[in-house]
């Protein structure tokens, strides 16, 4: 019994004048073969790669920075901000909390991955709540292919009847307008979006943080509204997850060659089959004249 072991192609050339009708088609042949997958990747688009994406856990960290006012029945607000330049011009309206948070590491990966804050800001017994407004701020940073450092922050409201207490939960997620750069460091919005020298304009700093290219909000948010009157605290309590994302970034040189070489090559083997065949028919069959040296002449 014989089994086989290795096997190869014969081999059969064909020759020719270069100037002859033969090195015409092949030329055009070859051209044919390279030309057209080129036009019909670029043209069926996804040929030049413009953005991709990664995922990455970020680096979260609540960087103790906070402002927090209560909306009073009668039109009077309660205040407390962790900066003492908000604080300078409020007199009797300023309230000092107990602010209580910790930052969990829940798969002990060194990544933060969530965040539990909670206010309890005292009140006199007349004082009845029907608002809540907070800023609480942010340091985020990523690291793993683009390297954004930036200071973010999340705005809080509700509003409700004879409020005792507000418990909100949600996912901090990064927004992107635009893509981030596959290298260099983004250093863009590292400050912070309060103003360091004056007392925050709620107005103005959220229109300026909703203009930014590069930020992070509060998504797949629940709210829970508690009444309830003659409270000695109105609590605020803010649980927030830190979840993956996926990241927009432009991708570099060699990336985009790579998927348009990737994009070029499927069709390119259509082509290399199809006009190899031909070629064969041609000079096999001497529809062009040619001088046949089969295998073995030299």
């Amino acid at each position: 019994m014989r089994y086989t072991v290795w096997s190869h192609p014969v081999e059969t050339t064909y020759t020719t004048n270069i100037i002859s009708k033969a090195t015409v088609f092949y030329v055009l042949s070859t051209l044919l073969t390279v030309i057209p997958p080129l036009l019909i990747a670029y043209r069926s688009s996804g040929f030049w790669m413009k953005t991709a994406s990664y995922a990455e856990q970020p680096d979260i960290h609540f960087k103790h920075t906070l402002i927090v006012i209560l909306e009073t029945e009668d039109g009077d607000n309660l205040i407390w901000s962790s900066r003492e330049v908000d604080l300078q011009h409020e007199g009797d309206r300023v309230r000092v909390p107990l602010v209580q948070s910790r930052e969990e590491d829940v798969n002990r990966d060194g990544i933060l991955d969530s965040l539990q804050l909670k206010v309890s800001m005292p009140m006199a017994s007349k004082e009845v709540v029907c608002g809540v407004k907070a800023l609480v701020v942010f340091d985020y940073k990523l690291s793993r292919f683009s390297y954004l450092d930036m200071t973010g922050l999340i705005f809080i409201s509700d509003y409700g009847h004879h409020g005792r207490s507000l418990e909100v939960a949600g996912d901090l997620r990064l927004v992107q307008k635009q893509p981030l750069s596959h290298r260099g460091i983004d250093q863009r919005f590292a400050s912070s979006p309060l103003p360091s020298d004056a007392p925050v304009n709620l107005g103005k700093v959220l229109r300026e943080y909703v203009d930014r290219n590069i930020s992070v909000r509060l998504e797949n948010l629940y709210k829970i509204w508690s009444r309830g009157s003659g409270t000695e605290n109105f609590v605020l309590e803010v649980n927030i997850n830190y979840p993956a994302e996926t990241v927009l970034y432009t991708p570099g040189l060699w990336q985009t060659l790579k998927w348009g070489w990737i994009q070029y090559l499927g069709i390119l083997v259509i082509f290399v089959y199809m006009f190899n065949s031909i070629k064969t028919f041609v000079f096999s069959n001497q529809v062009l004249p040619t001088i046949c040296n089969p295998p073995g002449k030299k």
